[in-house]
């Protein structure tokens, strides 16, 4: 049985990862989806004094529900078990944590996502997932 992670952000680099997904394991009997999407930790003191833990919290999952509802819809259309995870924290870090208590057999993720920096040959996070993540990962351009 396949069991993939599918990190989304939103990019169409994410969104081309999950039609790939949705190619390869359509019609494939048992094959399970992750779905997760990882917003950072909001910290600044700024708007932890405006804000309450709850209103963050709300903010945090109606931004994840926002990207990781799309996502999932491509997939139940090729039908697809999928189930959706928002996460907070560090990419990669959260990433790593989802394939291991999901028991993923491996990931499938964008090579550029929204993210403010970007290298010039790989983005910066999927570099990170690259190196934190002991199953097989692909990389979809």
């Amino acid at each position: 049985m396949t069991h993939i992670l599918v990190p989304v952000d939103g990019s169409a680099s994410a969104t081309r990862a999950v039609r790939w997904v949705a190619r390869v394991l359509a019609g494939q009997p048992g094959a399970r989806v992750e779905l997760v999407h990882v917003q950072p930790a909001i910290d600044a003191w700024e708007v932890r004094s405006h804000l309450g833990a709850d209103d963050i919290a709300r903010w945090h999952a109606s931004a994840s529900q926002a990207v990781l509802e799309p996502a999932a819809a491509i997939l139940r259309e090729a039908g697809l078990d999928v189930t959706t995870h928002p996460a907070v924290g560090d990419i990669a870090s959260e990433v790593a944590a989802h394939v291991t208590r999901l028991g993923c057999d491996s990931v499938v993720m964008g090579t550029r996502g929204l993210g403010t920096v970007q290298s010039l040959l790989l983005g910066s996070t999927a570099m990170k997932v690259i190196h934190v993540v002991d199953v097989p990962i692909t990389l979809i351009k």
